[in-house]
């Protein structure tokens, strides 16, 4: 009975590391610790966020882009698609940073309180 638990433990990890390796090398390239690799090629996922990423040790300069999926892609820095993608996400957070009230003003503001009831 206990050479049947080896046996099954084994086939299960052999299956886990067979599901990782199949998986395959995309075209895009995805984030895993640090971009040590970029791709030049466009996301094909909405984009929703992004780290820049300065080179040091393994790590190379990269654009870090976060999809709605919650996927992280290394992306050329320096791409046209690239910055074109960083100037209209920063331009998105600007505006709502802009429409959001501050809580100082909401803090200070002289009108009364609303009502409750």
């Amino acid at each position: 009975m206990t050479t049947c638990g080896t046996v099954m433990k084994s086939l299960l990890l052999l299956a886990v590391v067979v599901a990782l390796t199949g998986q395959g090398s995309a075209a895009v390239e995805k984030f895993s610790d640090c971009c040590t690799k970029v791709s030049r090629e466009k996301i094909p996922e909405t984009i929703v966020g992004f780290i820049v990423q300065k080179r040091n040790n393994r790590c190379v300069n990269a654009i870090i882009f976060q999809t709605e999926s919650g996927g992280l892609y290394c992306s050329k820095y320096d791409e046209p698609w690239v910055m074109k993608k960083v100037r209209q996400l920063r331009g998105t957070k600007k505006a709502a940073l802009a429409s959001t009230p501050s809580l100082l003003k909401l803090i200070t503001s002289s009108s009364s309180p609303p009502r409750l009831e």
